[in-house]
């Protein structure tokens, strides 16, 4: 049975590119939108993960700092508990007492607060840099001293303030008169002279270096008692052999003061006890640590860490109070003097030297005993990174092209007669070169003056320098003299110069080189 065709009664579409569903149009669109919404919701959540690891990272890191605080403010008090539970054995006997000095001091450096733990303030309204206010230099750089400390200051060997914080307020210094002492004792006595241990001063209160009754020791070895385990009773000793009474020594302490010039400062006792009409200020104290450290005998005593010696027949260890050389990075610490009292809290007067450059630092009523040191570390790193020696100038360095006016088209070279080195504060930004020549008449010869250089910083000068010819070069002689005069007439009509031009070869601004690797 033959099969039906099949009858299509429409046009079939398979394969015509040209049809498109009625509808299709309006589906499409809804697919692009759910493509875009898809696309918006993967950067939201690409957005919010990062922002979820900055906060996690955030959290993370505070709360480790939080931890190294606790473990800080734990070590703190470990030290004082061991000062405390180890009080005993210092009422057995003077070597007991020294010896546990020692060891407190040999455990204490060990358990030293890393960086990472030190407790650091912000600059505080008042506080200068170089003499100006310290917020002026915050637009150019972040490098500032971070100091707990209430009081506080740092000079240099001449005495150029680099950091102060309230350093004119009156405070109490504590056994950081005994620099005082020191020095008084140095020119009223020679350092071989015997003293004799009253029974007043070895008893006297206090911080001791555990001299006995009747025993004699020279002034040498008393200044190190003085000075390293702060003896009061080394200063009662020094007091009494010098003026016969303590009283009349401390009138020789305020009569030096007011020699010095320090102004704001009066001595009550030789050691620092008393903290009634004793006082002092930051500024005051800078000053007599540089004068103090002019003593050659006094500089060495301070720089010591130990020192061992014979008194009374027995041999005795003296060790330093001072903790500076466990946290000074980057430079050799000198010194000087620690104290502590409840009304004057943590001192200390700190001396130090890097590349040559010496500084000076004074920080009265720390927090705390470790962070005094910091505090004087911070400041002496911070002072050495920006305040150093620089060469402005060399004798190789050509400084013009000097013209001679009596010749149509010489110049000589013109340098300066010395190297011209300083010391300098980086912070205060570029250096001016401001350079005057004069031209030559007639003969040019070697090492004559020729011009001026002025150097500044901050509208501050800080050198100068005269200019000298470099080579002799001689006038002309009569006939020379007439060709150039013929030479000259002709060139006005052709508009040539009659002499050369000098020409400085240095830069108007010189930028202050980084310090050196040595």
């Amino acid at each position: 049975m033959a099969k039906k065709k099949r009858q299509n009664k429409q046009p079939y579409k398979q394969h015509d590119t040209s049809y498109r569903h009625p509808r299709s149009k309006q589906q499409k669109t809804w697919v692009n939108v759910v493509r875009l919404i898809i696309v918006l919701l993967i950067v939201l959540g690409l957005i919010g993960s990062v922002l979820l690891g900055t906060v996690t990272t955030a959290y993370g890191m505070e709360r480790t700092l939080s931890a190294e605080r606790g473990r800080a403010n734990a070590l703190r008090g470990n030290f004082s508990l061991a000062l405390s539970s180890r009080a005993l054995p210092l009422a057995l006997s003077s070597r007991a007492s020294e010896r546990y000095l020692v060891n407190a001091a040999t455990e204490w450096r060990t358990s030293l607060l890393p960086a990472s733990t030190r407790i650091f303030a912000d600059l505080l309204p008042g506080d200068r840099i170089d003499g100006h206010p310290a917020e002026d230099y915050l637009t150019s750089t972040s490098d500032v001293p971070e100091v707990a400390a209430p009081y506080a200051g740092l000079c240099t060997k001449d005495g150029t303030l680099l950091f102060e914080r309230n350093v004119d307020s009156a405070v109490s210094m504590a056994s950081t008169t005994k620099m005082m002492t020191a020095l008084v004792a140095l020119e009223n006595m020679s350092a071989d002279h015997l003293l004799k241990v009253t029974s007043v001063a070895a008893s006297t209160e206090g911080t001791s270096a555990g001299l006995q009754e009747d025993i004699e020791l020279t002034l040498l070895d008393a200044l190190y008692a003085l000075l390293l385990p702060s003896g009061n009773d080394a200063a009662v000793v020094i007091a009494q052999n010098i003026s016969n009474t303590e009283a009349r020594f401390v009138e020789l302490m305020n009569a030096k003061a007011a020699e010095l010039g320090l102004t704001s400062t009066h001595f009550a006792d030789s050691s620092g006890l008393s903290d009634e009409n004793h006082y002092t200020t930051v500024r005051d104290f800078l000053l007599l640590a540089r004068v103090c450290m002019d003593n050659r005998t006094f500089r060495d005593i301070v720089g010591s860490q130990t020192y061992t010696t014979t008194v009374g027949g027995e041999e005795r260890e003296f060790v330093s109070t001072s903790m500076l050389p466990d946290v000074l990075e980057g430079a050799e610490a000198l010194g000087i003097k620690t104290g502590s009292t409840d009304a004057a809290g943590f001192c200390f007067v700190g001396a130090a030297v890097a590349r040559g450059i010496e500084l000076y630092t004074v920080v009265f009523a720390a927090p705390s005993s470790e962070q005094r040191f910091y505090d004087t570390a911070e400041l002496l790193e911070w002072g050495f990174r920006h305040y150093r020696a620089v060469e402005l100038i060399n004798t190789s360095q050509q400084v013009a092209e000097v013209a001679l006016l009596s010749w149509p088209d010489k110049t000589v070279a013109a340098y300066a007669p010395a190297a011209v080195r300083i010391e300098l504060f980086d912070l205060n930004g570029p250096i001016s070169q401001e350079i005057n020549i004069t031209d030559i008449e007639g003969e040019a010869s070697r090492g004559k003056t020729c011009g001026e250089i002025v150097w500044t910083q901050r509208d501050e000068v800080l050198a100068t320098s005269s200019v000298v010819v470099g080579t002799t070069v001689l006038a002309p002689d009569f006939w020379q003299g007439l060709t150039i005069a013929w030479q000259r007439f002709w060139g006005t009509f052709f508009g040539e110069l009659t002499h050369a031009e000098s020409r400085l070869l240095l830069k108007q601004e010189l930028t202050v080189p980084e310090p050196s690797a040595a």
